[in-house]
């Protein structure tokens, strides 16, 4: 259990930077410009490509999903130790 928390937050973590370097990177490629809060347009980390943008589109869902499963996992997890375990570990957290 402790490994899988471990690689679970670990890939968690790195998730939540890659999704959205992959959505930017797609947008960019897929020549949609992306602005921080609709005030700072950013740069294109990548020129237009249509076929990079395919990719890019299917790694940013992969991504995505990936992500959305490991936060699924992760809820279920603290349900287990809440209602399961019954070891207080939401309360410490």
């Amino acid at each position: 259990q402790a490994r899988a928390a471990r690689f679970t937050h670990a890939a968690m973590y790195l998730l939540f930077v890659a999704v959205p370097l992959a959505g930017w990177s797609y947008s960019a490629a897929a020549g949609f410009p992306v602005v921080l809060f609709g005030v700072l347009p950013l740069p294109d980390p990548v020129g237009r490509d249509r076929a990079l943008a395919d990719l890019l589109r299917a790694l940013h869902g992969t991504l995505a999903w990936t992500l959305a499963l490991l936060v699924v996992l992760h809820v279920a997890a603290a349900l287990k130790h809440q209602f399961v375990d019954r070891d207080g570990l939401i309360g410490r957290m």
